[in-house]
């Protein structure tokens, strides 16, 4: 299709065109999405993962103008609380689009917005799905979202794309039966909210269809359905692993594949591609960056060492006079502004600016390998250049050294009563700490310089230099 067909398409319509031939049926895939609306996006391409609608520790205004990210996964749980239609996110006027969650999070209109019932990565729930809710993690505890609650949210929200409701089990241990359970319940809620779409007389949004992480036999029943009677009505598909690319039926295949998964590494993220991945989410970036680690790998490195690291940690005392770049020609803000000993004073310092620099740094960093692998795929070299890549680079990232930013609640699992805080105590009472300073200014008590530099450093106001 060509761009100006593209540029025609109705607001509710999305084109996904593939490079077809040997590129095709190797496996991986190059193509093109375009929604009306949006940039074109050359795929595969990576979606980047929010918190309440916004990538943390960059502001909306500092994406459109400093990365180059086109694609945002928000989770409904994120605005959720005692009530599904009663947040505030439900009350947002939509003065600027026609839809109310791009408006609510101030989304640069160069951004794709993609909506899914759940965070990536999201908390395993102690309560279990049942046949018509799934459970979901919200602000104020652990809730239950029913699937008309879902659809009625989906139709006031308008994402740009969002995803239907599957029936996904988090644990290890599952049984025959339980398996059965998820593909039927996965299957219905289809059903269920293509029927309630046609009814409603609203705008409706680009719907994909969400398949549970189960064998094709598991649930051949749903994804016969799809091939025959849904697929003129979603278009594209949703997967929470990355191996189920490589099992869509064939009427399925043309069909754009989003994979909600949790990459550990680049690693992950290559073979997510090899295997026909078209966008995937990527969470471990923030993860790095809050670590302190800036990304300085490559997917066709200069050197043929192996065991390289993928990034390099910059709590390391190494840094502390190093006036290089991050990496050497990187063009991002973060390398073009600034050096590895500043960066260094700011996580040292527990300033958050550390955090928006390596952000920036390393969703550049991302992009850049991701385009890396497009080009790689259009010259055929990209079997090469992966198996080169995966011997060159440790299959882990760094392991962090220092402290980052506080951890947020819906980051680790709560176990119940009596479990350590998340987040050491950043001050202390103060009270005692102005007492010795009052007394030591009238000269009713000297106390020693040490013993009350020591005090105010177990209070964290501050480090004793010695």
């Amino acid at each position: 299709m060509v761009a100006e067909e593209a540029a025609r398409l109705p607001s509710v319509m999305l084109s996904f065109v593939l490079r077809q031939g040997e590129l095709a049926r190797a496996g991986v895939r190059l193509g093109q999405l375009t929604i009306q609306g949006r940039p074109a996006i050359a795929t595969p391409a990576f979606i980047a993962c929010t918190s309440r609608g916004v990538i943390p520790h960059v502001t909306q205004d500092v994406v459109s103008k400093l990365t180059r990210v086109s694609l945002v996964y928000t989770g409904l749980e994120d605005f959720i609380e005692r009530s599904p239609q009663k947040a505030p996110i439900f009350r947002q006027d939509t003065h600027h689009s026609t839809s109310r969650l791009r408006d609510f999070i101030a989304l640069p209109s160069g951004c794709t917005c993609i909506l899914g019932p759940r965070r990536i990565p999201a908390l395993e729930c102690p309560n279990p799905n049942t046949n018509s809710s799934i459970a979901i993690s919200t602000s104020v505890g652990f809730q239950s979202l029913a699937l008309g609650d879902y659809i009625q949210s989906a139709q006031q929200l308008q994402a740009d794309i969002t995803l239907g409701l599957a029936d996904v089990v988090t644990t290890s241990k599952i049984s025959q039966k339980r398996l059965e359970k998820s593909a039927d319940r996965s299957h219905a809620w289809m059903r269920d909210t293509l029927a309630a779409r046609a009814e409603s007389d609203t705008a409706q949004s680009t719907l994909f269809a969400s398949i549970p992480p189960l064998e094709p036999h598991q649930q051949s029943f749903y994804l016969s359905d799809l091939s025959d009677e849904y697929k003129s009505e979603v278009r594209g598909v949703s997967f929470h692993s990355p191996e189920m690319a490589a099992t869509l039926p064939q009427a399925l295949q043309d069909l754009p594949r989003i994979c909600l998964t949790a990459p550990a590494s680049p690693h992950d993220i290559v073979q997510a591609v090899a295997l026909g991945n078209d966008l995937i989410t990527v969470p471990f970036v923030t993860e790095t960056s809050e670590n302190g680690i800036a990304f300085t790998f490559s997917l066709d490195p200069a050197t043929e060492l192996s065991n390289k690291p993928v990034g390099f940690d910059l709590w390391d005392p190494s840094n502390a006079s190093d006036l290089s770049p991050l990496v050497e020609d990187c063009q991002c803000y973060a390398c073009t502004k600034h050096h590895r000993a500043y960066l260094h004073h700011l996580l040292s310092a527990k300033e958050m600016l550390a955090w928006t620099l390596l952000q920036i740094h390393n969703f550049h960093m991302i992009e850049v390998f991701f385009v890396q692998m497009r080009e790689a795929m259009a010259e055929g070299t990209f079997e090469a250049k992966s198996k080169a890549f995966t011997r060159a680079y440790d299959a882990e990232v760094p392991k962090a050294t220092g402290q980052g930013p506080r951890v947020r609640g819906y980051q680790m699992k709560s176990v119940g009563g009596g479990e350590p805080r998340k987040n050491r105590k950043a001050y202390g009472r103060l009270e005692e700490q102005a007492r010795k300073l009052e007394e030591a200014e009238s000269g009713v008590a000297t106390p020693e310089v040490e013993t009350l530099a020591g005090d105010l450093e177990k209070q964290g106001l501050g480090e004793m230099q010695k």
